[in-house]
C-alpha cells in the first residue's frame, strides 16, 4: 500500500494487530477524553488488539482528568523524549496537540518500530471503534430477534413460505422441510405452486382467479382459500391457504407470506356438525310428516284401492286409478324411509360377528352377479374381533354399500368385500372397480336426499342411513374414490369389549 509515511502510518496498526499496544499520548487535546473512554470499555479485545495506556505528556491538566489518569495507572511526563526513555515498551504514539511541526518532528526522530497516530486519526479511530461496538450490539439484538422469530415459526405445525412478487420461494420454516423430506436449499427459488402440500397435488398458479397469492399481489390485502385434492388412494384432503402482503416504502407489495394449514380434520368435523344439524331438521320434519301427511295419504290409497275394485270403471279410468295407487305406495315408502332415518338408532349391546354378516350379505346379493359380469372376492380375516351392535342394522348397512357398488359397475367389474383390524377398530371394506365418484360430489355423497341416480331410482337416504347407524354405534365411514378406477368404502367399528366386574 502507498503512503507518505510507510513506516509510521495507521496501516502499521492493522499489520501489528496480533500484538498488544502500549500507548503513549503526547498532549491532552479534545480527543483525550475519547481515548480514556475507549480504555474503559470492556470487551474491546473482541474486535481490536489489547490497548494499554502507559504514559502521557501533559501539563496544566485539570483535576478530573488527573484522577482518571491516576485510576488507570498512567504516568505523566514533561516531554515525549522523557516518556519514551522511561517506557521503552511503548509501540504506539498518539499525538493530540494538533501541532504540525511537532507531528513532523515525531515522525522524523521516533523509531520506525513505533506507530504514530495524529489527532485526526485518533479521533476517527475512536469514533470508528465506538460505531463498530454499537453495530455489534445491534447485530446481537437483530440475531436475537431473528432467533426468536425462527423459533416461533419453526414450532408452527403449518407450512410457512416467504415469497417474492413473482411467487418464488425466498424462505420456509422447518415444518416444510420435514414434511417434504428435503433440505431448504432444494426448495428455495422454486415457485410456490411447485411445492405441493400433498404427494401428487400442486397448488394454484397466479393466473388462477381463485389463487390467494394473486389476490394479495393485485389488491394488496390478505386473502385465503380452501383447496381440495385427492390422494392416490382416493382420500379427500383440504388445505387452507392464507397470504399476507409485505410492503416496501413506496407502499407496493414486495413480498408475500403464505401459510398453508392442513384443514382436513377440521373440515370433516364441520361436515359432521352440518350433518347433525340436517338430521335434527329431518327429525322435526318427520314428526310433522307422520301426523299431517301420512294420514291423508292413507285415505288416498284406501279410496284408490276401492275404486280399483269398482266394476263400472272404464279401462282408461282403471289405469289412472292404478297409477294413483302405485304413486301413493311409493310416497308411503319414502315417508317410511324418512321416519326410519330420523328415528334414533337403538343402542344395542349384542356381540356381532362381521364375517358372518359379510357372508350372509354376499349370499343374498351375489345372485345374478355372474350374469352382470361382476366377480366377487371375499377376504375375511380370521382374527377379526367381534363388534358391538345390532346384526340386522349392520347387515342393512352392508347391503346398502354392496348395492351401490354393484350399481356403479353396469358393464361388469370386480367387487371385493373384506374384513380386518385397523387402529383398534374392526374394519369392513367394500371395494368396486366401477365408474368412481367425482371429487366435487364426494362431500355430498352421505347427505340425506342426495343421489346421483335417475328420478325414481332412489330416495338418497341409503348411504345417509348407513353413516348414521355406524356413527350411532361409535364408528365412522371412510370414502376413497377416483373417477374411472372405482370406489372403496370402509366401515370402522369399535370392537365388543365385555366389562369385567369390579373387585
Amino acid at each position: 500500500m502507498n503512503s507518505v509515511y510507510p513506516e509510521h502510518d495507521t496501516v502499521c496498526i492493522l499489520e501489528q494487530a496480533a500484538r498488544d499496544f502500549y500507548i503513549g499520548v503526547v498532549g491532552i487535546g479534545p480527543g483525550f477524553e475519547s481515548i480514556l473512554e475507549l480504555m474503559a470499555r470492556p470487551g474491546l479485545e473482541d474486535f481490536f488488539p489489547r490497548l494499554h495506556l502507559v504514559a502521557c505528556v501533559a501539563s496544566n491538566i485539570c483535576p478530573e482528568a488527573l484522577n482518571k489518569l491516576n485510576a488507570l495507572g498512567v504516568v505523566r511526563h514533561e516531554t515525549y523524549q522523557e516518556m519514551l526513555q522511561a517506557h521503552p515498551g511503548i509501540n504506539l504514539l498518539i499525538e493530540l496537540t494538533n501541532q504540525p511541526d511537532l507531528l513532523r518532528e515525531l515522525r522524523r526522530v521516533v523509531s520506525p518500530d513505533i506507530a504514530i497516530l495524529d489527532h485526526t486519526s485518533a479521533v476517527f479511530l475512536c469514533g470508528l471503534l465506538i460505531m463498530f461496538e454499537m453495530s455489534s450490539k445491534c447485530k446481537v439484538d437483530l440475531l436475537g430477534q431473528q432467533s426468536l422469530l425462527n423459533a416461533v415459526m419453526d414450532e408452527m405445525n403449518d407450512d410457512v413460505f416467504l415469497l417474492d412478487a413473482k411467487g418464488r420461494v425466498l424462505d420456509v420454516n422447518k415444518h416444510v422441510c420435514r414434511r417434504l423430506g428435503k433440505e431448504k436449499k432444494e426448495i428455495l427459488r422454486k415457485f410456490c405452486w411447485e411445492i405441493s402440500s400433498g404427494t401428487h397435488h400442486n397448488h394454484c398458479r397466479t393466473d388462477d382467479p381463485d389463487c390467494p397469492l394473486r389476490t394479495t399481489l393485485l389488491q394488496g390485502r390478505r386473502a385465503e382459500s380452501l383447496q381440495t385434492w385427492v390422494d392416490p388412494e382416493g382420500q379427500a384432503h383440504y388445505h387452507q391457504i392464507r397470504t399476507y402482503p409485505i410492503f416496501n416504502k413506496q407502499g407496493e407489495v414486495q413480498k408475500v407470506i403464505e401459510v398453508r394449514r392442513d384443514a382436513t380434520l377440521r373440515t370433516e368435523m364441520e361436515k359432521r356438525l352440518q350433518q347433525a344439524e340436517k338430521l335434527a331438521a329431518i327429525g322435526e320434519l318427520s314428526t310433522y310428516i307422520a301426523h299431517e301427511i301420512r294420514n291423508p295419504l292413507f285415505a288416498i290409497g284406501g279410496f284408490a284401492n276401492a275404486l280399483l275394485r269398482a266394476p263400472e270403471l272404464t279401462v282408461g279410468a282403471r289405469e289412472k286409478v292404478r297409477i294413483i295407487l302405485e304413486e301413493s305406495k311409493r310416497l308411503d315408502n319414502i315417508l317410511k324411509s324418512i321416519i326410519n332415518f330420523a328415528r334414533p338408532t337403538a343402542a344395542a349391546s349384542a356381540e356381532v360377528d362381521v364375517n358372518t354378516i359379510i357372508l350372509e350379505t354376499v349370499q343374498l346379493l351375489g345372485i345374478g352377479c355372474k350374469e352382470r359380469g361382476v366377480a366377487i372376492d371375499i377376504q375375511l380375516a380370521e382374527d377379526v374381533a367381534k363388534v358391538r351392535g345390532d346384526a340386522e342394522l349392520l347387515k342393512q348397512c352392508l347391503i346398502n354399500l354392496v348395492k351401490n357398488a354393484l350399481e356403479a359397475m353396469p358393464a361388469g367389474g370386480s367387487l371385493t368385500v373384506s374384513s380386518g383390524m385397523e387402529s383398534h377398530h374392526v374394519r369392513v371394506t367394500v371395494k368396486d372397480t366401477g365408474v368412481g365418484i367425482p371429487s366435487e360430489v364426494q362431500d355430498m355423497i352421505f347427505n340425506p336426499f342426495f343421489t346421483t341416480k335417475k328420478t325414481g331410482g332412489g330416495s338418497g337416504l341409503g348411504l345417509a342411513m348407513t353413516k348414521k347407524i355406524i356413527g350411532d354405534l361409535g364408528g365412522f365411514l371412510r370414502l376413497e374414490s377416483q373417477v374411472g378406477l372405482g370406489t372403496t368404502v370402509t366401515m370402522l367399528l369399535p370392537p365388543y369389549v365385555l366389562l369385567q366386574p369390579a373387585g
